[in-house]
C-alpha cells in the first residue's frame, strides 16, 4: 500500500536521522513528505525506527494511507497536535 510521510522535527540532527532513514523506504517529494509503497510488516517496522530517532514531546511524524479514507486514518507519532484530524 502506499503512503505519505510527514514530518515536523525541531532538532535538526533528529530530523536528519529521519530524512535517511526515509530515504531507504520511499521517495522525497518534497523537504518533509515522502511517498513510500510498505506492506503491513514494514509499515510497523517504519514506525518501529521512527520511534528510536524521534522525541516524542517535541516532533512529530504522520503516515497517512493513499486512498480514499479520510486523513483522520493514518498513524500519527509524536507532539500532540489536539484534535487536529477528528
Amino acid at each position: 500500500m502506499k503512503y505519505l510521510v510527514t514530518y515536523d522535527i525541531s532538532d535538526n540532527k533528529r530530523r536528519m536521522k529521519v530524512f535517511k532513514l526515509l530515504l531507504g523506504y520511499g521517495i522525497n517529494v518534497e523537504l518533509s513528505v515522502f511517498e513510500v509503497v510498505l506492506d503491513k510488516s514494514t509499515l510497523n517496522q517504519l514506525v518501529n525506527e521512527i520511534k528510536e530517532i524521534i522525541n516524542p514531546k517535541e516532533d512529530a511524524v504522520y503516515i497517512f494511507p493513499y486512498s480514499k479514507e479520510p486523513l483522520r486514518n493514518g498513524i500519527y507519532e509524536g507532539k500532540d497536535y489536539g484534535d487536529l484530524f477528528v
